[in-house]
């Protein structure tokens, strides 16, 4: 009997893509990696890309959906799914899976989340509560939209809140519309739009939506605290599944989800929608049309038992993905923020792993490693994990952890790696 075979089309560096490979090679699926670059896996500040999730590597040039489909056509075994759980091959991996007339997300949704201009534009057009925002192609209409101050300018399809910046007036949102104009191609090489997104500020609490969507129909598996570095970045650095939120606010969370994904015509796939609770509800800050990263939905299967990983597995292969149970514990995630040079030491880690509740602790560097002055999501130095009997119990005991990982750098001036 031919096993099942699997292709995953790129992945992301911060876990989750690597667990749903994981998922496949267990249950003796073929695994089958297809990136342009393994070594762009292998760089400092991420999780590193673990050798024994995938069986084979297939070197293509991953932003050619019908390059992509002709190599994977000519292989002796056609995939029967593809996969990927990269930011930026989301809208390749979609389409390429209509070419290989494989189950897949609709690539006109997955645009509208990549593109989070039009992603709001849909939204609010269907009644998604969404911050007041303005496309802007120069910095004078950057600088010229009315949304108050301060203001959020963000670029439109990047990752990990990389760009993303709190500005104070006029002259700061030129100025930074500027610089992200000025920055043409992500750190994939990918020709990034030529726009920016300005927006109200929300100021509230930010939680995350875990989703699973099948058959039109969205499953809300979970729900996220999130812990940010101080404005005027995003950059964050702790996740906590479940959020503690009041049922009812819990359940406009759950409305406010659905509803946006139903805008943007969202009728497959994994979703990590985000938003902002602020005094007058929840709002929509961006939907993400793949699995959560930053090992969200590692915590999600500590808090539930519900693996997201096996889930979007089974709806590429047209099984049913279960119905995710309410939380029976807190499961907590913190980060050690990159403070950007070069590392020259990094201690505390085995002190951490032995602190209560702590399942785990691990760094991304070593010395000697040189990252970004200007950090983002993925530059981080390592990460503890915690489970305990509740989700604030967790995030404690994570950020204890994190604390005792002492960290001694020097700066790089200029430095910028990508």
């Amino acid at each position: 009997m031919t096993s099942v075979h699997v292709a995953f089309l790129e992945t992301n560096r911060t876990g989750s893509g690597y667990e749903v490979m994981r998922v496949a090679k267990q249950r003796g699926y073929q695994v089958t990696l297809v990136a342009k670059d393994l070594d762009f896996y292998r760089q400092p500040g991420q999780q590193q890309i673990p050798m024994d999730v995938f069986d084979h590597v297939v070197n293509c040039d991953t932003d050619d959906p019908e390059a992509v489909a002709a190599t994977l056509s000519g292989l002796e075994h056609r995939p029967d799914a593809l996969l990927s759980a990269s930011e930026f091959h989301m809208l390749a991996t979609a389409r390429t899976g209509r070419l290989l007339n494989v189950r897949g997300q609709d690539p006109e949704a997955v645009r509208a989340c990549r593109d989070k201009s039009r992603g709001r534009q849909l939204s609010a057009a269907a009644g998604v509560p969404v911050p007041r925002f303005v496309l802007a192609a120069t910095p004078e209409e950057a600088a010229a939209a009315d949304v108050g101050f301060p203001c959020v300018v963000k670029p439109l399809d990047d990752s990990g809140s990389y760009g993303v910046k709190l500005c104070a007036n006029a002259q700061e949102v030129a100025d930074h519309a500027k610089a992200l104009l000025a920055w043409t191609h992500n750190e994939v090489g990918q020709p990034k739009l030529p726009s920016v997104l300005v927006e109200e500020y929300m100021r509230g609490r930010e939680i995350s939506v875990e989703v699973i969507v099948a058959d039109s129909r969205a499953r809300v598996v979970a729900m996220t605290d999130k812990v940010l570095l101080e404005p005027p970045i995003f950059y964050e650095i702790g996740h906590t599944v479940p959020a503690t939120l009041d049922p009812g606010v819990e359940a406009a969370c759950r409305e406010v989800a659905v509803q946006a994904l139903e805008a943007i015509g969202y009728d497959f796939g994994a979703a990590h929608v985000e938003l902002m609770i602020t005094d007058d509800g929840p709002r929509l800050v961006e939907v993400n049309c793949r699995l959560a990263g930053d090992q969200i939905t590692r915590l999600v299967k500590m808090a539930t038992g519900y693996d997201m990983h096996a889930a979007l597995l089974d709806i590429h292969l047209g099984a049913d993905p279960g119905e995710p149970p309410a939380p029976q514990r807190g499961a907590a995630v913190v980060f050690v923020a990159s403070p950007g040079g070069r590392i020259l030491s990094l201690d505390g880690v085995e002190d951490a792993r032995s602190m209560p509740y702590v399942t785990e602790a691990d760094k991304f560097v070593e010395p000697g490693a040189v990252l970004p002055e200007e950090a983002a999501g993925y530059d981080r130095l390592g990460y503890t994990i915690a489970v305990a009997p509740d989700g604030p119990a967790a995030a404690a005991a994570a950020k204890d952890a994190a604390d005792a990982i002492k960290v001694a750098y020097e700066p790089v001036p200029g430095t910028d790696l990508r």
